[in-house]
C-alpha cells in the first residue's frame, strides 16, 4: 500500500476517534433512511417488486453516476471542506424522500421519487469516496484492517440497536406512514451531529495532484491503464452482479411475498449483523497477517454458501434456511468490507484516488444495475412457465394469490441457484488465472 500523506507525525490519535464517532452517526442516518424502512417507503408509495428490489441495492447503483465527478473534484486541496459540503447536500436530498407523500399526489409519488433517489444516493457515494480519502490520511497501513475493523464494528453496533428499536416501531405504527416521518426526523438529528463532529475533525495536509490535473478524458483512461488494478475491478463488478441477481430481492421475499412484519425482518438482519461484532476483529488481523487479498478471496467463499442456503428457503420452512443463510452472510460480509477496502487502495497510486475510486465506485454500481436486471428478467420467465405449467392444477381456488404462489416462490428460489453457480465458478476462473500469473512473474525472476 502507497504511503498516505499526513499519516505520521500526528500528535494524538483524536481524528481517528473523531473518524470512529463519525461512523456511528453515519451509520444512523444511513440506516433509519434506507434499507428495509426506505424499501416500506416506496411500498407504501405503490413501488412493484423490481424498484422494491433495487433500492436494497440503490447506494451501489448510483456509484456509476459520480464518474463524472473527479475532474471538477480533484481541483479541490481541502477534503475536510468537501466532505462537509457532500455530507450536507447528500443528506438533505435524502431527508426529501419522506415528504414526497405530503406535497404530491398518489400518482405523481413515485415519479418524483425515484430521480431524488438517485440524486440522494449519488451524492452519498461520492461522499464515502472522498471521507475515505481524507480519513485514511490518519491510518497506518500497517494496521489498517484492525482499525476497518474497529470502525465496522462500531456501525454494526449501531446497527444492531437501530433494528431491534426501527423495527418494534414500525410495527407499533402498523407501518403507516407517521412512522417513516418519525424515524426521517431522528436521522435528521443524526444528520446534524454527524457535521458538528466533522466540522470538529482536523483535516489532513493540502491535496496537491503530481500531475496538471484531471481532465474528462482521464476519468477512464488512468485507471484502465493500471492492469493490476482493472483485473481487481474486474473481479469484483463480475461478483457483484452475480450476487445481486438474486440478493437484491430478498428484502421484497421476504416483505412482500412471505409477509414479515417488520420486527422479523430487522431481526433477521440482526443475523447478519451481530456476529460480526466479533468476526470483524478476526477479519482484520488475519487481513493484515496474510494479505487482503488473501482475505478477500476466502470472504467470497462464503457468498456462495449464503446464496445456496436461501434457495432452499421457502413460506414453510424459511425460520431455518433464511436465519442460516444470513449466519454464512454474516462471515462474508465481515471478511469481505475489511478486505475489499484495503485492497483496493493497496493497488491505487498516490495520485488522483478520487479516479481510481470513483472508477471502482461506477463497476459496482454497474454491476449492482446488470445483476437485478438479469434476475427480473430469469424470474420473470420462469414464473411464466411455472404458472403456465401449473394453471390447471392450481385452481380456482388459489386464484386471488397468485402473486404469493408456487410460481413466485420457485422463480426467486432459482436465481439463488444462479447466483450460488456463478460464484463458485468465478472463483475457479480467478483462482486459476492468478495460479498462472504467479507462475509467470516467478519464472522470470
Amino acid at each position: 500500500m502507497t504511503p498516505r500523506p499526513g499519516g505520521e507525525g500526528l500528535p494524538d490519535s483524536r481524528p481517528r476517534t473523531c473518524f470512529l464517532v463519525q461512523a456511528g452517526f453515519g451509520t444512523a442516518f444511513t440506516y433509519l433512511t434506507s434499507g428495509v424502512f426506505l424499501s416500506g417507503l416506496a411500498i407504501l408509495m405503490g413501488a412493484g417488486d423490481i424498484l422494491v428490489s433495487y433500492l436494497s441495492v440503490i447506494v451501489n447503483i448510483c456509484g456509476v453516476l459520480i464518474l463524472v465527478f473527479p475532474a471538477f473534484l480533484e481541483r479541490f486541496t481541502s477534503r475536510k471542506k468537501m466532505t462537509i459540503v457532500l455530507t450536507i447536500l447528500s443528506r438533505l436530498a435524502t431527508l426529501f424522500l419522506v415528504t414526497i407523500p405530503v406535497l404530491f399526489p398518489a400518482r405523481m409519488q413515485l415519479y418524483v421519487f425515484v430521480p431524488t433517489v438517485v440524486a440522494a444516493f449519488a451524492l452519498q457515494a461520492q461522499t464515502t469516496v472522498v471521507l475515505n480519502q481524507w480519513m485514511l490520511g490518519f491510518v497506518d497501513e500497517k494496521r489498517s484492517g484492525r482499525y476497518i475493523s474497529l470502525r465496522q464494528t462500531l456501525t454494526l453496533t449501531v446497527t444492531v440497536v437501530l433494528s431491534l428499536a426501527g423495527g418494534h416501531f414500525m410495527d407499533l405504527m402498523g407501518g403507516k406512514y407517521i412512522g417513516f416521518a418519525l424515524l426521517f426526523a431522528a436521522a435528521a438529528l443524526m444528520g446534524i451531529f454527524e457535521v458538528i463532529l466533522l466540522a470538529g475533525t482536523p483535516d489532513g495536509e493540502p491535496y496537491q495532484s503530481s500531475s496538471r490535473g484531471c481532465r474528462f478524458r482521464d476519468i477512464a483512461g488512468l485507471p484502465l491503464k493500471n492492469r493490476c488494478f482493472t483485473g481487481f475491478v474486474a473481479y469484483i463488478f463480475i461478483f457483484y452482479l452475480l450476487l445481486t441477481i438474486s440478493d437484491s430481492y430478498t428484502m421484497v421475499y421476504m416483505m412482500k411475498y412471505l409477509a414479515l412484519p417488520y420486527q422479523i425482518v430487522t431481526g433477521l438482519y440482526m443475523i447478519i449483523s451481530l456476529p460480526q461484532i466479533v468476526l470483524l476483529s478476526f477479519w482484520g488481523r488475519l487481513s493484515d497477517r496474510c494479505g487482503h487479498e488473501f482475505t478477500l478471496k476466502m470472504s467470497i467463499w462464503f457468498f456462495a454458501g449464503e446464496t445456496l442456503f436461501m434457495s432452499f428457503a421457502s413460506a414453510q420452512n424459511w425460520y431455518l434456511f433464511i436465519p442460516a443463510a444470513f449466519l454464512i452472510s454474516s462471515a462474508a460480509n465481515a471478511g469481505f468490507v475489511i478486505s475489499v477496502f484495503n485492497r483496493r487502495y493497496e493497488l491505487m497510486p498516490a495520485d488522483n484516488r478520487i479516479v481510481y475510486d470513483n472508477f471502482y465506485t461506477a463497476a459496482i454500481g454497474l454491476g449492482s444495475i446488470l445483476g437485478p436486471m438479469t434476475g427480473g428478467a430469469v424470474k420473470g420467465l420462469i414464473d411464466a412457465r411455472t404458472a403456465a405449467a401449473g394453471s390447471a392444477a392450481i385452481g380456482s381456488a388459489v386464484a386471488g394469490s397468485a402473486a404469493a404462489g408456487p410460481a413466485a416462490f420457485t422463480g426467486i428460489r432459482i436465481l439463488y441457484l444462479i447466483s450460488t453457480a456463478g460464484i463458485l465458478l468465478l472463483q475457479f476462473i480467478y483462482f486459476y488465472f492468478r495460479r498462472r500469473q504467479k507462475t509467470r512473474e516467478s519464472q522470470k525472476h
